[in-house]
């Protein structure tokens, strides 16, 4: 008589994904992003504008592209995360390129006195700072939201840009070049103010190939450039910044340009209806 085959073995079960938890593999990355931003500052109080820029750049190309994508992998998304990963955003996007700005500003050839030069150095980088807190406190106070669309000049470029042309070896070379800045950043702060509308990567419809490629175009020469010719790298940054700043509403067609036209004027007039019946 043989005896009954032994029951075969339970499966190894896997590890539930654990969104309740605050903090999570995911939040690594956004710390990378923070620290990016906080070490940053640092070099700027040790007059090290160029590697605070290089840190800010980092800790976005190592955590604030991974955070998201990782917590989405994981099934691991929250609202602990949303908001680290927000405040963290402010911390290396709009802070420490404020920091950035007025250390360069700060030494900057201008042909202006001490003081002049100081005054613009404290204008500039705190306008980055301002008007970034400005534009979080209105998106909370009357959101206006469609899925994969920012309103406004989103706060990444709004601290890219200016770090880019800041550190940029042709600003460097190019007599009174600065001086561009004096007019570009206050235009980029009233750009954030807006509800122009800004893609981004989860816009409900896939992107066209074009854009994809643009998309991987701006990851290659970016790590490119910081991997191969570092001194290059806000010369490249600035190029793709510009271009999504300027020219990133030709990924929407006209029909979505007049429906999101259509949610701002809803929405703004919801929020006005709102603050007056109270």
């Amino acid at each position: 008589m043989t005896a009954d085959p032994a029951p075969p073995a339970p499966a190894p079960t896997r590890r539930a994904a654990r969104p309740d938890r605050l903090f999570g593999f995911k939040d690594v990355f956004t710390t990378i992003n923070a620290l990016g931003g906080a070490i940053a500052i640092f070099l700027c109080i040790e007059g090290e504008p160029y590697w605070a820029g290089m840190s800010m750049l980092l800790g976005y190309l190592c955590g604030d592209t991974l955070d998201g994508w990782v917590a989405r992998r994981l099934g691991t998304s929250n609202d602990f995360g949303s908001e680290y990963d927000t405040i963290a955003d402010h911390l290396a996007h709009c802070i420490a390129p404020g920091a950035i700005v007025f250390t360069v500003y700060r030494t900057a050839d201008l042909g202006v006195s001490d003081d002049v030069r100081w005054v613009i150095a404290a204008a500039l980088g705190s306008s980055i700072m301002v008007t970034a807190s400005i534009r979080h406190a209105r998106n909370v106070v009357r959101s206006i939201s469609v899925k994969g669309v920012w309103f406004g000049m989103p706060r990444t470029i709004l601290g890219f840009l200016p770090v880019s042309f800041v550190d940029s070896e042709a600003t460097a070379m190019f007599p009174g070049g600065y001086w561009i800045g004096v007019a570009l950043i206050p235009l980029l702060c009233a750009t954030a103010l807006t509800y122009l509308p800004y893609p981004n990567h989860h816009l409900p419809r896939g992107h066209h190939p074009v854009v994809k490629v643009v998309i991987g175009l701006f990851f290659i020469t970016t790590v490119g450039a910081v991997v191969l010719r570092p001194s290059a790298s806000f010369d490249v940054l600035f190029f793709w910044s510009f271009t999504y700043a300027t020219g990133s509403w030709l990924a929407f067609t006209p029909a979505e340009r007049r429906s999101y036209r259509e949610v701002v004027r809803r929405g703004l007039d919801a929020g006005a209806a709102a603050e007056a019946a109270r």
